[in-house]
């Protein structure tokens, strides 16, 4: 699971613009950056047990499984639910840069989705700027990631290459005490791919979408607790925090139902198996609030 979560996050993102370049020197190191006490670039004291976040990993559905839903769905492709590219130039911190990388990895895994090849190079040029500033640059080939991300024939080679930098740049950012980053760049992803499936709903509702983002419960309540952890160390989580509490308030009235299929089935290894699937229950007005709540949510986190 964790590997198709970082298969479908690489395509998703190109992405977190986490990307091998081999022999590439741009963006600088870490060694590069002055660490002034109150400054938000700070190293974080605090570092997660990798456990938690995998495992926070594993139960995401894969970012471009949103949009493959969505496209399946006959939802016709709309510019208007993604960010614009260059409104992260105006971005001035870290924290802030961090899910802005994250939200525009979702919003490019659904322009992937639906073959925009012409418009992922402007998504390409802002998540290269974010990366130079975060001093992740030395993870980004731009010039292959533009060449793959932009041919519908290389996406499997795009897969690899993402799924490959992304685990290199997560333990970089961990072995340097910025596992803040990493944790950010994860949550962006998710509030964009859940704010984007939320608005598709909200003018197309359906019951697969109501599934959807009903199922959102259980990953919130994984990521929360990560997050809560750099509250100590980094004032900005505070609010974000926050926000997301107010969306846990929400999607807690959300039941989910686990049933275990009676039928067993018995592998030629003599392991026994059981079929499980869960049934999601939430009323229209629930939705809605859900809906609401994650769209005032993600405007903020954007603007």
């Amino acid at each position: 699971m964790r590997n198709k979560w970082f298969v479908s996050l690489a395509l998703t993102c190109v992405a977190f613009m986490q990307f091998s370049c081999g022999g590439c020197n741009s963006g600088g190191s870490d060694e590069d950056i002055k660490f002034i006490p109150g400054n938000d670039m700070n190293r974080a004291e605090v570092n997660y047990n990798s456990d938690a976040m995998n495992e926070v990993i594993a139960s995401f559905p894969p970012p471009v499984e949103m949009a493959a839903l969505m496209k399946d769905s006959g939802v016709p492709f709309s510019t208007k639910y993604l960010i614009n590219p260059d409104q992260v130039k105006d971005y001035t911190s870290s924290f802030k840069k961090a899910l802005g990388l994250g939200i525009l990895s979702a919003d490019l895994g659904y322009l992937n989705t639906y073959s925009k090849t012409s418009q992922i190079l402007d998504y390409l040029v802002s998540i290269r700027g974010l990366t130079e500033d975060l001093k992740l640059g030395q993870f980004f080939d731009f010039q292959s990631l533009k060449r793959l991300a932009t041919s519908e024939d290389n996406i499997d080679s795009l897969q690899f290459m993402c799924v490959q930098s992304y685990q290199s740049m997560d333990e970089h950012l961990r072995n340097n005490q910025r596992s803040n980053l990493s944790a950010l760049l994860v949550t962006g992803v998710w509030v964009e791919s859940l704010y984007l499936i939320t608005q598709v709903a909200k003018e197309q509702p359906s019951d697969r979408f109501r599934e959807t983002i009903g199922e959102q419960k259980g990953i919130l309540n994984n990521l929360l607790p990560i997050l809560k952890l750099f509250r100590d160390t980094d004032k900005n989580f505070e609010e974000l925090v926050q926000n997301l509490d107010e969306l846990k308030d929400v999607l807690d009235v959300v039941k989910i139902t686990v049933h275990v299929d009676e039928n067993t089935e018995t592998r030629a290894d003599g392991i026994i198996t059981q079929n499980e699937f869960s049934v999601v229950e939430v009323s229209k007005e629930e939705l809605q609030e859900i809906i609401s709540t994650t769209e005032k949510i993600r405007n903020k986190i954007v603007k």
